[in-house]
């Protein structure tokens, strides 16, 4: 029996061994399967394979059957320069790589995935390929005995190693800087652009524009308009920019318009006087500005404006600008005409100002152009990073002044060929002579917050006054002229830019005072450069929000200007009809901007 039984169990062990045996076989291989690994190859920068660099393998490692959660694990090349480090849990590895003589190597967030493997390279750089020995390019002189000396002095003043200089890369298509986006507009325009104070209202009309980038600091603009209403009947403008972003920019447009003189006016035949009907206007400009020294910076440049009526009238205004910068809060300067390159204005202020043409009025019905020659010596200062002060004392001479008039029909009889009708207020354009002012002017700006600007002006000198509101006889342009005489005038004027930030709505209201009975401005370069117009105006800038097939800038405009109807002086004649003249006529205008 006992003999039996360790037969039994003999074949009992036997069974149960062929039995693990087997399980182990068939677990293995389905074990495996839930493993990754991590193979690759160590070579120097000739391709060379490196024998026995460290490869350091930091992640969640399988050792055996133990799972070590964030392990470390280490393993040497072989003599192809080649490791592999086996049964590795799927997740994300860091591997790190060194050698004698060499610079490290380190890499992230190497993925190991179930039943693959990761194959990773590493070019190990030479310890010093950072640093080279440079080599004399002229003649060198024997050093003589001196380099004993050398190694006399202590290692560390020892002129062993010097660094070299970073060199240029030659710059690829792939690090060259891309240009801006080419911008196009779409606006209907609500009227004249309030940075010149002299210039003819264009009325309402639409714009089509295209701005194009040439380079980083370069740009080309083509614009044209349509004038629905104003003597402006249409514009092609185009205007080239360049050095920028240098510090020496340089402008020259070119503006061609036609113009309409005889809407709402009886024009006689004979003489060419017909022509007033197909006028063409054309104006050259250039600008350059130069940095000569880092406090003193010249702008120069020219306008050229031609006016094709009847007979050719032109006008050629120098600019000159000299501003030297007294401290960095403070500046000086010096200017002859209105010169100024913006490079930061936006696509709407660019255009509006491009279609800006001179005020044309009528003697005789012979056209001409208003001029104006301003010369100015200024000095602003800056208070404290959100204030400042400027103070001005300037000259103006005027040649053919522009003053504007309402009135009916009968009160404008005794006008004909001395007058233009305006169709953008219903009214006229008079020519009121030559005349010069020179006065004082004080500005002061200050920022309130982050979303509102402030500024405040006081100017003094002449203003065109009307000697005398009741005429003996008919009202003609050469009484007219007679009775506007210039007069020593002050003007106070404020304006406010707010900004809403919550809609983005921006809102300008400015107000400027002018004594009663004047029928001009008093420093219409100061109107510029504020953007003010007599009594209350009122601007408004909309963002409307983007169209989800149509992805561009949609803005809503609207121009309210003298809104309370001031500064309207009455006239009479011998025909008891009254023609109102006035420095600034009331005009609510709308219109709407779209930039893609």
């Amino acid at each position: 029996m006992k003999k039996v039984s360790h037969w039994r169990i003999r074949v009992l062990g036997v069974l149960l061994a062929s039995g693990l045996t087997a399980w182990g076989i068939g677990a293995a291989p389905a074990a495996g399967a839930d493993y990754g690994r991590i193979a690759g190859a160590v070579s120097d920068q000739q391709g060379n394979p490196l024998m026995g660099a460290s490869v350091t393998i930091a992640g969640p490692l399988l050792t055996g059957l133990q799972i070590v959660e964030s392990g470390v694990q280490r393993v040497i090349t072989d003599a192809g320069g080649r490791f592999a480090v086996e049964r590795l849990t799927p997740g994300w590895y860091s591997l790190r790589v060194t050698s004698p003589t060499r610079l490290p190597a380190m890499r992230n967030r190497v993925r190991v995935d179930t039943g693959k493997t990761a194959w990773q390279n590493f070019v190990l750089s030479d310890i010093l390929s950072s640093l080279r020995l440079e080599v004399p390019s002229g003649n060198v002189s024997s050093w003589g005995e001196d380099w004993k000396w050398v190694l006399r002095t202590a290692a560390a003043t020892r002129p062993v190693l010097r660094y070299q200089e970073a060199q240029a890369k030659p710059r690829t298509q792939a690090s060259k800087k891309t240009l801006p986006e080419s911008k196009r507009l779409i606006a209907m325009m609500p009227g004249a652009n309030r940075r010149d104070a002299l210039a003819e209202d264009a009325g309402l009309g639409s714009v089509l524009a295209y701005l194009r980038p040439l380079s980083e600091d370069s740009d080309l603009l083509v614009a044209g308009s349509m004038g629905a209403s104003g003597l402006l009947a249409s514009s092609l403008a185009t205007a080239f920019r360049t050095d920028l972003l240098k510090g020496d920019p340089q402008e020259l447009a070119l503006v061609i318009h036609q113009l309409s003189f005889s809407e709402g006016m009886q024009v006689p035949t004979g003489d060419g006087r017909e022509a007033l009907s197909r006028a063409q206007g054309v104006v050259l400009s250039y600008a350059h500005s130069r940095r000569l020294t880092e406090s003193l910076t010249v702008t120069g440049g020219m306008e050229v404006d031609y006016l094709n009526a009847v007979q050719g009238v032109a006008s050629v205004r120098p600019r000159v600008r000299l501003e030297y910068q007294v401290s960095p809060s403070s500046a000086l300067v010096v200017h002859h005409g209105a010169l100024e390159i913006q490079g930061d204005d936006t696509l709407v202020d660019r255009v509006g100002a491009l279609n800006a043409f001179p005020r044309v009025t009528l003697k005789d019905y012979r056209a001409h152009l208003e001029r104006l020659k301003h010369t100015e010596v200024s000095y602003g200062r800056r208070i404290t990073r959100t204030s400042r002060v400027e103070v001005a004392a300037y000259r103006d001479d005027f040649e053919n002044s522009a003053v504007w008039g309402v009135g009916r029909s009968s009160a404008l009889s005794g006008l004909v060929g001395d007058f233009l009708p305006n169709p953008s207020d219903n009214g006229a354009t008079f020519n009121a002579g030559d005349y010069s002012s020179s006065g004082l002017r004080a500005v002061y700006a200050q920022d309130i917050g982050g979303h509102v600007k402030a500024a405040f002006l006081y100017s003094f000198g002449d203003a065109l006054v009307v000697e005398s509101r009741e005429f003996a006889g008919e009202i003609s342009g050469q009484n007219l002229r007679a009775f506007l005489r210039p007069r020593r005038t002050q003007s106070v004027a404020g304006k406010v830019t707010a900004l809403i930030p919550v809609c983005r709505t921006q809102v300008t209201t400015s107000y400027e005072w002018l004594p009663q009975g004047r029928v001009t401005g008093v420093d219409p370069y100061a109107q510029s450069s504020l953007q003010l117009q007599p009594y209350l105006g009122i601007q408004v800038r909309q963002p409307l929000p983007p169209l989800a097939f149509f992805p561009a800038r949609i803005e809503a405009l609207a121009d309210f200007r003298n809104l309370l109807a001031q500064g309207y002086v009455p006239l009479s004649g011998s025909n008891e009809e009254a023609l109102l003249m006035t420095p600034a006529y009331r005009s609510f205008r709308g219109g709407f901007s779209v930039l893609f």
